[in-house]
């Protein structure tokens, strides 16, 4: 009985689709693809530079239909003519896709499969104008590229509209074709600003929270997945600094992870010192507690920063995470409020470790000694695990 289905169902499959596909599919795919080939003619005819807006912004979904092989005998009869219009204007088009690629490549450096991919995308673009990588593989998967590829290809093409460019011989859209076109300065001019803004809406804007999440956490693997003696090497030059002479503070952890050296940290911001010493956590639960006996100073409203202020002084910034400012306090929580006076281990903020990765953002979280100048030394502990109560700051004055 199996081996029967399995014969008599592909069978039957092929009988009914193929005359189907012969006798509907295929003729409506051909009127389609007249229809829209009129219509050109006729935009054309009207305004250039709208024509390149439009079929710049059209050309990439008429490849996914498959009726843009329509287009190909008014392009061959522009070509009898002197020249073709047309193909120049899908450049904007073509450029905008490896521009979309390179951006990826930009953004997600770190993350191997989308940088090889993309870089593999940009490099097929650029040389032999092969584009479906990109198109099949990243902008309609991503679909927030769409617009993205829109509005960078609709600038190319109108720019190729504007400055009258054309191909003189048959050839695909790629670097090493440029001859092909002319006038060249404008036609290259033209498509560097589609490859350009494709390039930086992406970056900008990105592929959404899950490819940004996953990067986040693949650069968390990555860092964490070092050999063993490649971490006692780190734990042995990151020791703490010999501590001078004075009276010593210590700061106990407001946070459960991994302690690491405020070097590390990826916004410069921080990572330079230009706010003051300190250490960084990567926390592996959401609960922020007070390191010692303070008076809260400020606390943002998106609850994503504290600043403390104890008896000696010090002046301590907690931020969680980078850039977590942009969340407006979603996931993160508090009862407590700016001028409140706090005792060591109680809670400050709750916050969902793993909603906020989702979102794309980084819970690396530095802990600041914002007047370092007014202390003989702030010293940090070397890298290691953490709980409240480990001390990882000492504050001599």
């Amino acid at each position: 009985m199996i081996q029967v289905q399995l014969f008599f169902v592909p069978m039957m499959g092929i009988l009914i689709m193929v005359p189907l596909t012969a006798l509907i599919f295929g003729p409506f795919s051909q009127y389609l693809s007249q229809a829209i080939a009129n219509g050109l003619v006729a935009l054309l005819d009207l305004s250039s530079i709208l024509t390149g807006i439009v079929f710049a912004s059209v050309w990439p979904f008429l490849v996914v239909l498959g009726v843009h092989w329509g287009i190909t005998p008014i392009q061959l009869d522009n070509l009898a003519r002197g020249g073709d219009p047309l193909n120049a204007m899908a450049a904007g088009a073509t450029f905008a896709q490896m521009g979309i690629a390179f951006g990826i490549f930009l953004r997600y450096r770190k993350n191997k499969d989308l940088s090889s991919l993309s870089l593999a995308g940009t490099v097929s673009g650029i040389v032999a104008g092969v584009t479906e990588p990109i198109l099949y593989g990243f902008i309609l998967r991503y679909r927030r590229l769409i617009p993205i590829l829109i509005v960078s290809g609709a600038a190319g093409g109108g720019l190729v509209g504007f400055f009258g460019a054309e191909m003189y011989s048959y050839a695909f859209n790629s670097v090493l074709t440029i001859p092909a076109y002319g006038p060249i300065p404008q036609y290259v001019f033209s498509i560097a600003v589609s490859f350009v803004v494709g390039t930086i809406l992406t970056f900008i804007f990105g592929l959404g929270k899950e490819a940004d999440a996953s990067t986040t956490t693949e650069s968390t693997n990555a860092t964490t997945s070092e050999t063993t003696e490649e971490i006692e090497a780190e734990q042995e030059a990151s020791d703490k600094e010999e501590l001078v002479e004075g009276t010593q503070i210590k700061i106990q952890s407001p946070l459960s992870g991994e302690l690491v050296p405020l070097t590390e940290v990826e916004d410069e911001v921080f990572s330079s010192g230009a706010m003051g010493k300190g250490a960084a956590i990567l926390p592996t639960d959401g609960k922020l507690v007070a390191p010692f006996d303070s008076k809260i100073t400020s606390f943002f409203p998106s609850k994503h920063a504290i600043g403390l202020t104890d008896e000696n002084g010090i002046e301590l910034l907690i931020h969680i995470g980078m850039d977590t400012v942009q969340l407006n306090g979603e996931h993160f929580s508090s009862s407590v409020a700016e001028g409140q006076e706090v005792k060591q281990g109680d809670t400050l903020v709750n916050f969902d470790v793993e909603a906020i990765q989702q979102a794309g953002y980084s819970v690396v979280s530095p802990i600041i000694v914002t007047n370092t100048d007014s202390f003989k030394q702030v010293a940090s502990e070397k890298s290691r695990h953490v709980e409240p109560n480990d001390t990882i700051i000492t504050v001599v004055k």
